[in-house]
Parts: C-alpha cells; structure tokens; sequence
C-alpha cells in the first residue's frame, strides 16, 4: 500500500470525527442549507431601496445648490485681513483637522486590512448598538469639523461657486459615508463603493478649504502682497 492510500485510509477514518468536531460536512451538507446571500442580508431589497432612496434625494438637493441663480456677494472681510489672534486659532484648529483625517485613514487600514480582510467583513461583524454609536459620533464630529472649516473658507477671495462646491463636497461626504455602512452592513458589499467616494470626497473638499484659508491667511502676512 502506498503513502496516498494510507493517507486516503487515515481521512476516511477520522473523516466523521472532524466534521462533528467542527460542525463541517466536508462536501455532505444538504444544498438547501448552503449559506446565500439571502440569508446572511436578509433586508437586502429594503435597504437598498431606503438607500438609493436617499442617495437621490442628496444629489436632488445638491443640484438644486448648483443651478439656482444667485446674486454674487463679497464678504465684509477676508482672510488676510483677519487679526493675528484668529489667524493663529484657525492654523492650529486645522493642524488638529489634520491629524483627524491622517488617524481616520490609519484606522481605515488598520481595520479592513489588518483586524478585518475588508470593510464589509468589519461591518457584518459590528452590532446594532456598535453601529448606531459610531454613526453618532461620526456625524456629530464630521458635521462640526467641516461647518467650522466652511465658516472660515467663507471668507476667502474665491467665487461663490467655488465655495459651494467645495463646502458641498466637504460635508457631504459624511452625509455619504454614514449611509453607506448601514447599506454595506444590511445589503452587501457593493455598497463599498460609496465609502470609498466619501472618503475621497472628504480629503478633497476639506483639504482645498483648508490649504486655501492658511494660504490667504498668512500669504500677506508672511511676503507683504495681497493675494
């Protein structure tokens, strides 16, 4: 007898054992019970219907910013012409910011790469209660970082335009976000992708308010010229 069928003979012989010991069938498991996507989402049609939903009426209402005429409106002050105090709260507000957005991005690594093999494994594992406290928090701080960011870029030199756009896609992002881990968790992972255009979305559009609200901030300060 050679090694295979030894090997062969020992498998069969500790074959059921392990299955009981397991829980495996190794290829015996009735079809029937096979796990489908039906099962492990359940509330898959109803949380994408609820979430395409809402992405709709987001992009409705963001159009709505874009196309409405408005008359042009010049702020009572600029950036440059804030006092040094303010200037200086702003800069270290946003270093702050800074360092958010660079540990969220580690924290993203650490747990669809390392803790997790991906984002819908992390998120298939979080609990309700888990799920409504992160989306708390991350609304809250999300929604406060980037108002305060808007205020101060509000006062910049650029065009109206520029400004809602660049506000919109800021806070938007975690309007995006949010939405889309519950879709992941309830529905697939296909919705991945709209966590990943959040995340985009919100490097973007706060990192150019921020980089262009220091810019005018300290441009005349440092060189003595106006922007």
């Amino acid at each position: 007898m050679g090694l295979s069928q030894y090997l062969l003979a020992a498998y069969n012989l500790l074959k059921p054992s392990i299955g009981s010991a397991q829980g495996l069938d190794l290829g015996a498991q009735d079809s029937a019970q096979v796990v489908s996507s039906q099962t492990l989402f359940p509330q898959a049609n109803i949380s994408t219907a609820f979430f395409l939903v809402y992405l709709l009426f987001g992009i409705a209402l963001l159009a709505y910013f874009f196309l409405k005429k408005r008359k042009s409106w010049t702020p009572p002050i600029f950036i440059q012409e804030f006092p040094v105090s303010a200037k200086v709260a702003v800069t270290l507000t946003f270093i702050s910011y800074g360092f958010v957005h660079a540990l969220a991005l580690l924290e993203v690594f650490a747990v669809t790469k390392v803790a997790f093999k991906s984002t819908s494994e992390y998120f298939f594992y979080m609990n309700l209660p888990k799920l409504l406290a992160t989306s708390h928090a991350h609304f809250f701080g999300h929604g406060t970082m980037y108002f305060i960011t808007s205020t101060v870029f509000i006062f910049s030199k650029l065009k109206e335009f520029w400004k809602i756009f660049f506000i919109s896609l800021a806070l938007s992002a975690g309007l995006l976000d949010v939405p889309s881990w519950w879709a992941i968790k309830y529905a697939g992972s296909q919705f991945e992708v709209f966590s990943a255009i959040a995340g985009m979305m919100s490097v973007v559009g706060w990192g150019f308010m921020a980089a262009r609200s220091l810019y005018e901030a300290w441009w005349l300060e440092i060189f003595g010229r106006k922007i």
